[in-house]
């Protein structure tokens, strides 16, 4: 069941999240009328793109199976008719970026209690430790599973409302269009590709915690460690959808439409 679970996860970040991520290109590129032939044609060059690669560069040992590659085929068209279904890629990616903005902006509102607990539990803490010589391991633990949840799911959210701490030189004093061009050409450069390679590197490392069950070293702990490390490709799917946002909204503002 697991492995099975594992499977389904990985394929549709494999066919479902992927595609999705070439969506605001396709949209970016061409007039609407053309956007699907265009989103369709950008998955096909991205996928030949990987299985050239991987032909061409043994050390990474990958070797491309065709049962594999027709089912990203397949769950890559699915998303397609899902898109022509809802009348077209441009009204889809709408859908999306308002479905993914209304995921992010959730999970942050649920997350932010654990700051709150967080606080609670480490006074709670040294009240025990220091007034009355009693210590919790599990209440230790819990401190840690929140701060991890706090940084990894409210991560997506502080990068779609612009939250995050920013370093920069050029893009404060840039204009609209500038700005909108380095959020663009930077959620392909730079973001997707990091939540790809994340879900990649993070899929058999949580499936293995999940496959033992893999919990506290210390028997009064907190026995889920595999529900903390899945925070991981969580963190990445989150990001995703808010670069999913960012990217459609910098390409319509350089097309003119935002």
């Amino acid at each position: 069941m697991l492995e099975l679970t594992g499977d389904i996860l990985n394929w549709l970040a494999a066919g479902v999240v992927f595609p999705l991520m070439l969506l605001p290109l396709a949209l970016a590129l061409k007039p609407e009328r053309n956007t699907t032939v265009t989103w369709l044609a950008l998955i096909a060059a991205a996928a030949t793109t990987g299985v050239l690669f991987a032909w061409l560069v043994p050390v990474i040992s990958v070797t491309p199976q065709p049962l594999l590659l027709l089912k990203f085929a397949g769950m890559s068209l699915l998303s397609v008719a899902i898109a022509i279904l809802c009348g077209g890629a441009a009204r889809f990616a709408t859908l999306c970026a308002s479905v993914f903005s209304f995921v992010t902006r959730r999970t942050s509102l649920v997350v932010m209690w654990f700051l709150l607990l967080m606080a609670l539990v480490q006074f709670a803490v040294v009240v025990l430790r220091y007034v009355f010589g009693i210590n919790y391991i599990f209440m230790q633990e819990s401190i840690t599973y929140m701060h991890g949840g706090v940084f990894l799911l409210a991560a997506g959210y502080a990068l779609l409302t612009n939250d995050h701490v920013r370093v920069d030189i050029f893009y404060r004093g840039a204009s609209e269009k500038r700005r909108a061009l380095i959020d663009f050409l930077g959620s392909y450069f730079l973001l997707f590709p990091v939540c790809l390679l994340l879900l990649w590197t993070a899929s058999p490392y949580v499936a293995n915690s999940w496959a033992v069950g893999e919990g506290s070293n210390e028997s009064s702990g907190i026995q889920a460690v595999f529900i903390m490390k899945s925070f991981i490709p969580a963190f990445a799917v989150l990001l995703a959808m808010a670069g999913f946002n960012i990217a459609a909204r910098a390409g319509s503002v350089l097309k003119g439409r935002g």
